[in-house]
């Protein structure tokens, strides 16, 4: 009988990225538009809850801090010269393999071995704190956005906020780094925290 019920296709990544390019075009052909488009990286660390077992007992459970990595598109509103700038970004991201607990026997525990893919939605403000918009500013951070797509039903909300600057080579580029720290919440808190660089193409 087959079954009735079958885990969601996550796309691949190139699908993923092709729709994020498709959808920030549209925003692009508007001549009025102020903001801009962007490529971004990311790598971090993000907890993960791990059981070990000691025979057919289920010890206390472990948290422990795994990589995780990504890419992604973002579109930011404002004009290039504003000191408060809105950012939303869309990315693939990867948690890497869990690790066995130290509190169970040899062999005997559940954990991840492969990587998670995850697609990634986040809304948030980047904030001028010193220098100039258009040529080099330090900056503060802060989103808001959860791990909305997954093949295993483990969606999660998460926060992160931080700091980080921006400097622009050229009227309508400009690249930028974020250094941040958060949270994500499935039934309960697990800490991360990442590092970002990027490239944006200015409209304006």
């Amino acid at each position: 009988m087959p079954a009735l019920l079958a885990a969601p296709r996550l796309p691949s990544a190139p699908a993923i990225l092709g729709s994020m390019l498709a959808f920030a075009a549209l925003f692009a052909s508007s001549p009025a538009l102020a903001g801009g488009i962007g490529l971004v990286g990311s790598a971090g660390l993000h907890g993960d809850r791990v059981y070990g077992y000691t025979g057919a007992v289920q010890n206390a459970p472990e948290t422990e801090m795994n990589a995780n990595y990504g890419t992604g598109l973002e579109l930011t509103l404002g004009d290039k010269d504003n000191k408060i700038t809105g950012v939303f970004r869309f990315s693939y991201l990867q948690d890497g393999p869990e690790t066995p607990p130290t509190n169970t026997d040899p062999g005997d525990y559940a954990i991840r071995t492969g990587t998670r893919d995850i697609g990634i939605f986040e809304g948030g403000l980047q904030w001028g704190i010193v220098g100039d918009p258009t040529r080099l500013q330090f900056t503060a951070v802060s989103y808001l956005g959860s791990g909305f797509l997954t093949k295993d039903f483990t969606e999660f909300a998460e926060g992160e906020a931080g700091i980080g600057g921006t400097f622009n080579p050229a009227r309508h580029v400009q690249i930028f780094a974020e250094a941040t720290g958060g949270i994500r919440y499935r039934k309960r808190v697990y800490p991360m925290t990442n590092a970002t660089l990027g490239v944006r193409y200015l409209f304006d």
